[in-house]
């Protein structure tokens, strides 16, 4: 038995899955959101009252990838988890990847949206963006796939579709679907296979996203039907104006008194310094700083034992950073990895309008709750030495080496293009850098050169070697062909000039023969010279397209790094990164 209401999205889940196994599952009728799931009964197979909860004669089921998974695995004759270890795999990944990167940022778009939760404009466009992020991943990935995991339905693309459903349905509008198309095909297909229209029925996308909702906003009382009374006189119609759009609410940082020091000068003198950077960044930043308008903030984490796999600390701290996009307006900050190996140390420190850190990036960067933080005291000279040290990339870095070094420096359009003239996106201009400005812009290249450098050595390597082996077997050819015409040649002139000496009994018309074997031996090796000249070409050409193969690949490897950068993991899980 399956407690939910009919047309719930995570009940879905389960009642899909049953259609392809064919497990029977009955739905709890007259089932009422915030009554049954309140009564002692429910909240025994559910303490925290949620739905869907799946009733089995082992017991209660909660949590709607944990029921999908359950009801998949009732009938062992399906493929709906993959049909090899390596597809599982490839399974648990995307349903992780549907949760996290699309359910997630859905749910902070809508529910805020619908009253349920605090509904700000940084928190909706962080959610938006990432969003879009995990859409784009998504629509690479099935431009050349029809299905998530192998070539036919899985648990991964029914709790996929089901999220997508969610979003379709409710903010995700036509206009804002058209960027992801190869998604749009993949969701309009399965959406209409007998299997899933039989548990959603008929799909409609919204047209436009709902209005935001007042938190609590009470409903508005029904009008009793008045009393007729006696008709008066026709008053003059009154023209109601139209009430003025109201104006979108202001960050309360932007309400703060103006400080002399303004953040976009900063990030412009930090990115453009190449060279003597203490003398210059470090000592403009003092220069500018201002203690009434700002505030320096050390982090440390709280858990630095637990970092012990460099990838993984630096993708921690990648999407730490990414979070922190709702505060792109009113923070700086540097994040260092600490230690040549685990466990490594991230520490951190922060550049923050207003005396305080942000009340709304406590409340929505979770990550938050795993640092220590303390306030800088620039009155310390060593505290102001420390600040210059961080900023600055110094290594060592309080006795240990830098792993890596993190900035976070997200400009407005107009500093982006001053920083960078060639920008032509209206987006912001998001600038990560690593340690030491001399490498901020060319570690990271330098490192894909070198790899990939390596990678067209070896190939090239490979080429090279199957030429000269090639070569070496046709110049062996050549000289059997020369022995052989040599030592024939020879044998015949001796034979017209002095017949006796060769021991052979014939006369010397064999000199006509003689020249008559030399012409045919030209001819023949004026064929074989042809034919390697083909086979030359032949293996030329496929040289060539070996590189063209080599170079789509990377094209696609750089894209797809570029969407999952920094972001918690998801290159380890997708395998992009060893």
């Amino acid at each position: 038995i399956l407690h939910s209401y009919k047309g719930n999205k995570n009940g879905d889940k389960a009642l899909i899955a049953a259609e392809f196994t064919g497990a029977k599952i009955d739905v709890t009728p007259d089932f009422e959101m915030g009554v049954t799931n309140k009564t002692p009964e429910f909240l025994k197979i559910n303490p925290l009252g949620k739905i869907p909860v799946l009733e089995t004669p082992e017991g209660p089921i909660f949590e709607s990838n944990a029921i999908a998974r359950y009801v998949s695995r009732l009938n062992g004759e399906n493929s709906l988890n993959g049909s090899s270890l390596i597809e599982y795999a490839h399974v648990e990944q995307w349903i992780d990847f549907s949760s996290l990167e699309i359910y997630g940022n859905i749910f902070n778009w809508f529910v805020p949206r619908m009253g349920y939760m605090p509904c700000s404009v940084p928190s909706e466009e962080a959610a938006i963006s990432a969003l879009k992020r995990g859409l784009d991943a998504l629509n690479t990935h099935l431009a050349s796939n029809t299905y998530l995991v192998g070539h036919s339905v899985t648990l991964a693309d029914i709790i996929t579709i089901c999220t997508l459903n969610w979003g379709f349905s409710t903010v995700m509008t036509k206009s804002f679907t058209s960027a992801f198309p190869h998604v749009e095909r993949y969701f309009w297909t399965l959406i209409n296979q007998p299997n899933f229209r039989k548990v959603v029925g008929d799909v409609k996308q919204t047209e436009s996203v709902p209005p935001i909702k007042k938190a609590g906003q009470p409903a508005k009382p029904k009008e009793q039907p008045k009393k007729k009374e006696a008709p008066a006189a026709e008053a003059p119609k009154v023209v109601e104006e139209e009430e003025a759009p109201k104006p979108k609410a202001k960050n309360p940082l932007d309400l703060l008194p103006p400080s002399p020091m303004v953040l976009d000068e900063w990030k412009r003198l930090y990115s453009n310094t190449k060279s003597n950077f203490r003398e210059v960044a470090i000592k403009g930043f003092w220069d500018m700083y201002d203690p009434e308008g700002y505030s320096l903030w050390f982090c440390d984490y709280k858990y630095n034992d637990e970092n012990m796999v460099s990838f993984v600390t630096l993708n921690k701290v990648g999407g730490f950073l990414q979070r922190m996009d709702l505060a792109r307006k009113y923070a700086f900050g540097k994040m260092l990895i600490c230690g040549s190996e685990g466990p490594f140390k991230v520490k951190g420190l922060w550049l923050f309008r207003g005396p305080e850190i942000p009340k709304f990036v406590m409340e929505e960067v979770y990550d938050m709750e795993l640092y220590e933080w303390t306030k800088v005291d620039i009155s310390d000279e060593a505290q102001k030495e420390r600040v210059s040290q961080m900023i600055e990339d110094a290594e060592p870095f309080e006795g240990e080496a830098l792993l890596d070094a993190k900035c976070f420096k997200i400009c407005s359009f107009a500093t982006a293009q001053a920083l960078d003239p060639t920008l032509r996106t209206n987006k912001a201009s998001s600038v990560e850098t690593s340690r030491g400005r001399e490498r901020e812009r060319e570690r990271d290249i330098t490192e894909k050169d070198e790899r990939d450098l390596g990678e067209w050595s070896f190939m090239a390597a490979r080429c090279i070697l199957l030429f000269d082996c090639s070569a070496l077997r046709i110049r062996f050819v050549f000289l059997q062909i020369y022995l052989i015409s040599f030592t024939k040649g020879l044998r015949y002139g001796i034979d017209c000039l002095c017949p006796g000496l060769s021991g052979d009994s014939k006369d010397a018309s064999k000199g006509v023969k003689a020249e008559s074997h030399t012409a045919s031996s030209k001819t023949g090796t004026k064929v074989i010279l042809v034919l390697v000249g083909f086979v030359a070409a032949a293996m030329f050409a496929f040289f060539l397209y070996k590189l063209w193969q080599k170079k789509k690949r990377d094209e696609q490897y750089a894209r797809l790094l570029k969407l999952f950068e920094e972001d918690d993991e998801l290159e380890v899980e997708l395998g992009l990164r060893d």
